[in-house]
């Protein structure tokens, strides 16, 4: 049974992953809409406010790792109050730098939130709750993800954004108000060590132990496969492939719903199948949803909506599978590093796989493109079998 905390850490999460969501969709809406940005506008705002968990990762993994978990994600929570509320002052007064700051703020309470959070779970539930208690997580996170955009267009369509970024900052205080019920938590005992020095610990942990590894082999060829394909989707999608505009928005929403319904099952998948099968089945989805995407010219418009749906669903059963096993062979007071060193690690390959599609698209051609993140994802997919996550057949013992 998880612990009554863990209800409150659930409350919170709640408040502050639709917050953020509707922030991350809100960006570009507002730049390109209310402030008449083109794309090289909405592209420097949006890569102002996603260099956060570039810049703010690993200090914000060592000051998780020096406090309590559950008073650092308060800290978050007071982060996301004031990136919100900040951002909302930009579109009222017609600021963009303003509103920028704001974006930038709210990513890096995202930054913070997320990494707080798993310690927080890590130190508050038992071993094998684990899995179930970061399915209920990423149940909020799927369905933020899911109704974020689609309020967040919905209205841009009505002219209503600001009422759109009053609601993120109801949500956004909700979660601060269920975070102060956490009540004063007791203080780490106080080291006095170098930032660099906590940092490097962190790498020196995920590169020793061999299940992160794997880990981080999968996520890095996932994700620069992933950003490849998003980088040249919609222009294949509205050029070869023959979709119009609203057909390849539909198919991109179908990944949604996809991983709000792995969210459903992955507390009882986890329980029923071996970790090393989820960790394999998660990128093979994603490989086969490629697959179908290249394929899109000859099968029509079900062919991408099929392609994101599985995009969306095993990929998220890896999350779960994989945040777990995280939790369980990082000792406690180390998890905020080691998370914040792969949060660097993936976000910054991100960059590089989209710059890699688009060039290889503009180059080659879409085939060559399509081509290039098929063998990205099955890297992906190879790292399993050929790291320590290929022989994982029960969860790990907890550090």
């Amino acid at each position: 049974m998880l612990p009554a905390v863990f209800n409150r850490i659930l409350a919170v999460a709640v408040g502050f992953r639709f917050a953020d969501q509707l922030m991350v969709a809100g960006t570009p809406l507002v730049v390109a809409t209310l402030f008449g940005g083109g794309p090289d506008l909405v592209g420097l705002v949006v890569a102002v406010q996603g260099s956060a968990w570039l810049f703010i990762s690993l200090p914000a993994g060592v000051m998780v790792d020096r406090i309590a978990p559950l008073d650092a994600l308060r800290r978050g929570m007071i982060l996301a109050v004031a990136g919100v509320a900040i951002a909302t002052a930009g579109l009222a007064l017609g600021h963009l730098p303003v509103f920028a700051l704001g974006a930038f703020i709210g990513a890096c309470a995202a930054v913070t939130g997320f990494l707080a959070e798993s310690a927080s779970v890590q130190g508050t539930v038992s071993g094998p709750e684990l899995p179930r208690a970061n399915a209920r997580l990423q149940l909020v996170q799927s369905a933020a993800m899911l109704a974020g955009p689609a309020l967040m267009g919905f209205a841009a369509w009505k002219g209503g954004l600001m009422v759109a970024y009053v609601l993120a900052l109801l949500m956004a205080l909700a979660g601060l108000a269920a975070s102060f019920g956490f009540g004063r938590q007791p203080a780490r005992e106080a080291r006095p060590r170098r930032p660099l020095s906590e940092i490097a610990e962190g790498f020196a942990f995920v590169r020793g132990q061999p299940l992160l590894l794997g880990i981080v082999a999968c996520a890095l060829c996932w994700n620069m496969a992933f950003f490849a394909m998003m980088a040249v989707f919609v222009p294949f999608a509205l050029g070869p492939a023959g979709l119009d505009a609203a057909q390849a928005g539909w198919s991109q929403s179908a990944m949604g719903a996809g991983s709000l319904l792995a969210a459903f099952v992955a507390a009882r998948a986890l329980a029923s199948w071996p970790p090393r099968f989820i960790l394999i089945f998660g990128p093979a989805t994603s490989l086969l949803g490629a697959a179908l995407v290249a394929a899109t010219p000859t099968l029509g418009v079900t062919a991408p909506i099929v392609a994101f749906g599985l995009l969306g669903f095993g990929p998220i059963l890896w999350f779960v599978c994989q945040n777990s096993i995280r939790q369980l062979v990082t000792p406690a007071g180390l998890l905020g590093r080691v998370g914040s060193v792969i949060q660097v690690a993936i976000y910054g390959v991100r960059s590089v796989g989209a710059l890699l599609g688009g060039l290889v698209a503009a180059r080659f051609g879409y085939d060559a493109a399509l081509a290039l993140v098929i063998i990205l994802f099955a890297g992906s997919v190879a790292s399993v079998p050929l790291s320590a996550l290929g022989s994982l057949r029960t969860m790990p013992e907890r550090a």
